[in-house]
């Protein structure tokens, strides 16, 4: 794992999202996976966040899905009629092997990967390739976009998700250009104890996502929380400790809040089309619907990551 080969990869998103963009274009992924009545998603860390965050727009769209961390046992078993897809950037995590042998014989399986000739690849019934390139700085960023984005085409027109991931490229090569915002975000955030990183529910990859960058990294505590949850989890800690956060705006739960966080004179960090409507608040506009802004709001979150990182360096042994 490496800081820079890190900022190596994230300065290549924009070009890998209108990659796949143009591969949605050009077929279908999931053409088998439709024949079947139900759904698994599973995977483990970025490959469980963006299982989460898509099964429930699926759901919406009248996919019968279920999402599970591939360690849960015993889990869904599968079956005739049913697929699952096995999440794994690279196509090794034992976890996820696992849970491919505890499934019924009969039952699809898939194999969502970025590496194709992988133990994974070789033991599903079909692949679905990530199409997000090589990590060099060994974190996933770039496969946490393409997994979320190929999973939400499961159910909506793929022309559609080929639009979002067009969209999402713009606004992250936005962000990529003009960091003079990574500055202020730094200032407030820097010599916190702990970061903490709150999203809609049907965003609420970006708030996990978010947090792994900042453990994944520069080793630093980092917690991410669901905004509606957050009132009943996380609020506490706003009385005892020195709570900074970043909030991903557009959850209809913002208000209550940002009442605590103003009573309790929180620092946050806003990011979205709105503001949150805390005194002093850092606001980072993004101009984006929430299926856009899911692949691309992860963004913030990385690149601080990927400073701290560079600049305080761990060594792991």
């Amino acid at each position: 794992m490496d800081p820079v080969g890190f900022l190596a990869d994230l300065e290549q998103i924009p070009q890998t999202l209108r990659d796949l963009s143009n591969s949605l274009w050009e077929g279908d992924p999931w053409a088998s996976v439709r024949e079947r009545s139900q759904v698994l998603i599973t995977g483990m860390g970025s490959s469980a966040y963006a299982a989460r965050t898509a099964s429930g727009w699926l759901r919406a769209a009248g996919v019968t899905v279920a999402d599970e961390i591939a360690s849960l046992t015993p889990g869904f078993p599968g079956g005739n009629d049913s697929a699952a897809i096995l999440v794994s950037a690279t196509g090794g995590s034992v976890e996820t092997l696992d849970r491919r042998s505890r499934l019924h014989a009969d039952t699809l399986t898939v194999a969502l990967t970025n590496t194709a000739d992988s133990e994974l690849a070789a033991q599903c019934d079909c692949v679905v390739p990530m199409l997000a390139g090589r990590e060099v700085g060994g974190v996933a960023c770039r496969t946490y976009r393409h997994t979320l984005a190929l999973l939400l085409g499961l159910g909506r027109p793929l022309g559609e998700m080929a639009e979002q991931c067009r969209r999402a490229a713009e606004l992250s090569n936005d962000l990529l250009s003009d960091r003079s915002w990574l500055d202020d975000v730094d200032e407030v955030l820097a010599d916190a104890p702990a970061t903490f990183w709150v999203a809609p529910a049907n965003r609420i990859g970006s708030a996990m996502q978010s947090a792994l960058m900042v453990r994944e990294g520069p080793r630093r505590l980092a917690v991410g929380c669901e905004t509606g949850d957050w009132s009943h989890v996380d609020v506490y800690l706003t009385a005892s400790t020195d709570y900074r956060c970043v909030f991903f705006t557009g959850s209809q739960w913002d208000a209550q809040a940002a009442e605590w966080l103003e009573r309790r004179g929180s620092r946050v960090v806003s990011v979205g089309r709105d503001r949150l409507g805390v005194s002093g608040e850092l606001h980072i506009a993004l101009d984006a619907e929430p299926l856009t802004a899911v692949l691309v709001e992860t963004l913030i979150g990385e690149l601080l990551a990927q400073r701290w990182w560079e600049r305080h360096p761990v060594v792991v042994n």
